[in-house]
């Protein structure tokens, strides 16, 4: 019996050899970029079967000042065309987000209050779209699990971390916290679960197919999201994707939208 209990508190130990917070450091220093650029299928899927199908592209990139920017833009189909929304991080603390409407020929910011709306119809909130920023939770392993997302993906062993708002954070977001399955062998996020502030499930994402692109970085090329609250679907084909190769800074500006460059594939 004894050795029964000297084995099983072993276990935990190693189990917990890492911290919560250690595994999303990891993840974010081996994930990380200084730029990216996709070009995604996206097809948005209503709760009677119905689909609407969209070409985006997205570009990122990291600035002097090791704060990133991103610029999302719609190209399909034609009445969305040129719609865009550029996230500029200003600190580390905070950051801009711009909604640009071709037909209205102007930028919109996003207030802060806005940001638990969804995106243009998607599954992903505003808030979805900003720039993670590890202080913003507090983080714990509640064990370790093996999962697959798709009959055609590999079973993974992940981290399985629970990310709980911090007091300071609660009231700016629409999460009380999330669930994140974190792969133990290459530290990319496979799994989230989204919880309201009662704690009941609104949504989870997963992540499958993934590629690795250059170094320790790992991309999926399929991507689902189930809305339980909104019963609605997004799912995301990847069709191709750059890492660290050069983009331009004026993208990532107010002008360059009210100018409509964006709308020339560059």
């Amino acid at each position: 019996m004894l050795k029964k209990i000297v084995l099983s508190v072993t276990a935990v130990g190693l189990l917990f050899a890492m911290s919560g917070r250690d595994v999303m450091q990891k993840q974010k220093d081996l994930q990380s970029t200084d730029s990216e650029q996709t070009n995604e299928l996206m097809i948005l899927i209503d709760e009677d079967g119905t689909k609407e199908v969209r070409d985006v592209r997205i570009k990122k990139k990291k600035n002097i000042h090791d704060l990133t920017n991103n610029l999302i833009v719609f190209i399909k189909p034609a009445e969305i065309d040129g719609t865009a929304l550029l996230n500029r991080e200003i600190s580390k603390d905070s950051e801009n987000q711009y909604l640009y409407l071709p037909s209205l020929k102007k930028l919109q910011r996003i207030a802060q209050g806005s940001k638990k709306n969804y995106f243009m119809g998607t599954d992903f909130t505003y808030e979805d779209l900003s720039a993670d920023k590890l202080d913003n939770y507090h983080y714990k392993i509640l064990k370790e699990e093996t999962i697959q997302n798709s009959k055609h993906d590999k079973p993974e062993k992940c981290y399985v971390v629970e990310a709980v708002a911090t007091s300071a954070y609660f009231p700016k977001t629409s999460y009380g916290k999330k669930i994140l399955w974190i792969t133990e062998n290459h530290f990319y996020t496979k799994k989230i679960e989204f919880y309201d502030k009662n704690g009941k499930l609104i949504k989870y994402e997963g992540s499958w197919d993934f590629i690795n692109p250059e170094g320790t970085i790992y991309r999926p090329k399929k991507v689902k999201i189930i809305n339980k609250k909104e019963h609605h679907k997004t799912f995301v084909k990847v069709e191709d994707i750059k890492i660290n190769k050069p983009i331009k800074d004026k993208i990532f500006t107010q002008r360059y939208l009210l100018n409509e460059e964006h709308m020339i594939n560059e």
